[in-house]
């Protein structure tokens, strides 16, 4: 499941059997209600169609597969009363030569009190939300395709839906290898809640011929259209307040894009991998610790895990030791400031959504002794705190980052 993963051939096939399990394909969703995805029309008449009430973002849930999840978007249970609402009126279709574009509304968990509607003009919004649940901001959802010579990209960004609150930071989020974004959906609608736009995308990433530089320069050409004049966030994104976030292989090609794209000022990582691949480094997969890390002067975050830093042949290492987390973090020298965050007993798939990985898709790689919704709710909370110090400069979110916030069974290594 994770590129950099030093595969023996035997290891490389057993691995290859659940590739497929973070995968998916549905139909995109059409709009969202107090929170809650909203199913095509055509899915909610069917008898077959299969609704619930959907989770709290916090709450422990039972990992189950779940609806597969769209390329575009994800759509996630909903009561089998809801109807769907039209598409925001207010948000203008993007005007340059991307695909498959199309506009969702959604909006912050209903059960969280905010001072008044999201999106009333003369609202107010609460002062010092804590970053250990939803921020106050609703948000527009759009879907394009990225062209770039033969490649292409998917994107799914998320814009606040009060424009005369921004403008608003910018985190372009990047998955891990052969993992879909939407696999991370819920930890990028908690960031787009605390008043980000966040775009979340798909560089190719082909089973063989992985291309890591490639990547990076779609995750740039990505970046383009977001503050481009066609994109929805166009007027409400500030092109001098952005962040390049990711998760393994993803956690690798953010700092690439960093190293590369000066318009990058913060980067946060979560469980980086700087491999290789099963045959080893090369020019399309370079080894970038330190030579990449070490010259950034932005503000950096490190997350991860022990438990997958060695492996066996059936169980190879998903976060090799000389590879992972901690290397980019003791190779940040030049950072004005940077924090390691290691969660105790946590494994490699730990840091996707608990309901878009199922006990298939966790059994890429060895299971460690944390509750995974843990694991993935204290990534939340120090996704927040640390994009909310570094591109909003909230010196209060340092006690949630160093300090006696920190979540439970963290420990942290900062500078300065």
């Amino acid at each position: 499941m994770k590129i950099g993963i030093r595969f023996r051939w035997m290891a490389t096939i057993a691995t290859l059997a659940v590739l497929a399990a973070c995968g998916d394909a549905t139909s995109p969703v059409i709009t969202t209600d107090a929170g809650r995805d909203v199913l095509p029309v055509e899915d909610l008449a069917s008898p077959d169609a299969t609704t619930t009430d959907a989770p709290r973002p916090d709450a422990p849930i039972p990992e189950d597969p779940g609806a597969p999840l769209d390329a575009d978007d994800a759509t996630a249970p909903v009561d089998p009363g809801q109807a769907a609402d039209a598409p925001h009126p207010d948000t203008p279709p993007p005007q340059d030569a991307q695909e498959s574009d199309s506009w969702n509304d959604t909006a912050p968990d209903p059960d969280v009190p905010v001072a008044d509607a999201p999106g009333d003009p003369d609202a107010s919004e609460p002062q010092g939300t804590a970053p250990d649940g939803p921020g106050p901001h609703a948000w527009t959802t759009g879907t394009t395709t990225v062209s770039r010579g033969n490649r292409k990209t998917p994107a799914v960004v998320y814009v606040p839906n009060r424009p005369q609150d921004g403008p608003f930071p910018v985190v372009v989020f990047v998955p891990g290898f052969q993992t879909d974004s939407g696999s991370y959906r819920r930890t990028i609608e908690r960031i787009a809640s605390h008043g980000f736009v966040v775009v979340r995308c798909d560089p190719p990433d082909p089973l063989i011929g992985v291309d890591h530089r490639e990547m990076a320069a779609d995750v740039s050409a990505v970046l383009d259209w977001v503050l481009g004049t066609g994109s929805p966030a166009a007027g409400v994104a500030d092109p001098a307040r952005i962040a390049a976030m990711g998760h393994s292989l993803g956690g690798k090609v953010a700092t690439m894009t960093a190293f590369l794209d000066a318009r990058i000022g913060a980067l946060l990582a979560l469980d980086p991998v700087n491999g290789g691949g099963p045959s080893g480094y090369a020019d399309s997969r370079p080894d970038i610790v330190p030579d990449q890390v070490t010259p950034l002067t932005i503000p950096m975050g490190f997350a991860g895990e022990t438990t997958n830093g060695t492996g066996s042949l059936l169980s190879p290492a998903c976060a090799p030791t000389d590879q992972n987390f901690q290397t980019f973090y003791e190779a940040a020298v030049n950072a004005p400031w940077v924090a390691e965050w290691t969660f105790a007993g946590a494994d490699h798939m730990d840091f996707l959504d608990v309901e878009e990985c199922n006990w298939t898709c966790r059994a890429a790689c060895a299971q460690g002794s944390a509750a995974p919704e843990a694991v993935v709710a204290g990534t939340r909370t120090l996704s927040v705190a640390f994009l909310r110090h570094a591109l909003k400069d909230e010196a209060a979110m340092l006690p949630w980052l160093v300090g006696a916030q920190v979540p439970t069974g963290v420990t942290v290594r900062s500078r300065p």
